[in-house]
Parts: structure tokens; C-alpha cells; sequence
């Protein structure tokens, strides 16, 4: 990971780009998920569950930007544990690896402030990237991979859906070229996801997220 970040850091500075670093939590709404049974006679599953982030737990929710001009790549590394309310079918899931959502984003400028530098609002559109971790009816589903820094290219990962943002963007400077950020983001977003030939889950995911971290470059 420190080779990865570091790569990242001198490339933002190279191409004068501004490169964000957050770490936060979320609060995930009930989510209505629906399992397609694919297997010959098999009973479709649907269950409503409310999702938990735990953010700072190994594997940590963070989110990695790289800006030039108010436009924006982002990922951010959200995670979704359901513990409560699964059906008898259901013996574990949770997509922890990473409920990630890679997106392009734009920034407007809000009111200004004399105790803040710079106050945005961002808006998103991308895809959900999911890496399932999920048990039923005794089977489990699930490919090694994932970890911290996703790789998509890694067995396990699928692009599975689409995911949109509207956020709160605050920044403070300390020294030059280097602020401390805060961000609240409302996020949508929904996931089609394949367990091998058994079944198709569809999971949406409603949250709002709450994000500190650091801002490096021009």
C-alpha cells in the first residue's frame, strides 16, 4: 500500500494535480435485497436488512481522489456488513472487499468563509465495482482477492452497477499545498451481482457518509 500511495503522490505533483486522502464511516438506510434463484426448481429469496460500514475495521473504508480544474476521479471503498434480519436461506453476507464506487465528479463553489478556504459541492456518476462474500443454503461464494487497495483485474471483483453522488466539500490550509478536508456525502447507488451460475443479487445501497482526510498539491 505505501508503494502504491506514494506512486500516486509524486505522479499528483508531477502533473500539478490535487490528490485527496479520507478515511470516514457511513450510515447505510435498509436496503431491500432480492436473490434470483438460477438452480432448476429453485425459490427465490428477498429480505430487507439494514447495513453496517464499520469503517475503521480491517478493511478500512477510505476514499482516494485525483483533481485538476474541479473535475475529479474518485473511488471510494465502501463496505456493507448485513448482520441483522437475514432469512433462514442466508447464512452470511456481506460484500466487505468492497461495495467500491469509482467515479468522475465535478465541483461548484458555495459561500465563502472566512474560516474555511474553500466550501464545493460535488456531484458523481460511476459504476459500483462489489467483491461478494456470501453464504446460502450452506454454500459458500467467494474468491480470494480484495484487501485494501481493490484491483478489478483480481478474481472476485465484478463491475456491477451504477453509483451517483452529491456532496459537501470543505478544505482548510495548513502549509502550502496541503489542507485538511472534511466531506458529508449522500450517495446512491445499486449492484446486479453474479454468484457463479446459482444466483443474481441485487443489492441497492442508500447511505450517508462522513469523511476526514488530506489534500496534497497545487
Amino acid at each position: 500500500m505505501k508503494n502504491i500511495l506514494l506512486t500516486i503522490f509524486f505522479s499528483s505533483c508531477l502533473m500539478c494535480l490535487e490528490l485527496d486522502l479520507s478515511l470516514g464511516n457511513a450510515y447505510n438506510f435498509i436496503s431491500e435485497i432480492s436473490i434470483q434463484n438460477k438452480m432448476p426448481g429453485g425459490q427465490d429469496i428477498k429480505f430487507a436488512s439494514k447495513p453496517y460500514t464499520h469503517g475503521l475495521k480491517s478493511p478500512q473504508y477510505y476514499s482516494i481522489r485525483i483533481r485538476k480544474n474541479r473535475k475529479e476521479i474518485e473511488l471510494i471503498h465502501h463496505k456493507l456488513y448485513f448482520e441483522r434480519d437475514l432469512p433462514d436461506e442466508v447464512d452470511h453476507f456481506e460484500i466487505t472487499d468492497g461495495y467500491n464506487m469509482l467515479m468522475l465528479n465535478i465541483l461548484n463553489s458555495l459561500f465563502p468563509s472566512k474560516y474555511i478556504d474553500r466550501s464545493l459541492i460535488r456531484l458523481g456518476l460511476g459504476m459500483v465495482i462489489t467483491h461478494p462474500d456470501v453464504t446460502i443454503n450452506e454454500k459458500r461464494f467467494y474468491q480470494s482477492g480484495g484487501g485494501i487497495i481493490p484491483t478489478i483485474w483480481t478474481d472476485g471483483y465484478q463491475v456491477s452497477g451504477l453509483s451517483s453522488q452529491i456532496s459537501l466539500y470543505l478544505t482548510k490550509k495548513i502549509k502550502k499545498n496541503f489542507s485538511a478536508i472534511a466531506e458529508t456525502k449522500l450517495l446512491f447507488a445499486n449492484s446486479v451481482i453474479h454468484l457463479e451460475e446459482d444466483y443474481i443479487v441485487n443489492v441497492p445501497n442508500i447511505s450517508i457518509h462522513f469523511l476526514m482526510g488530506i489534500s496534497f498539491g497545487k
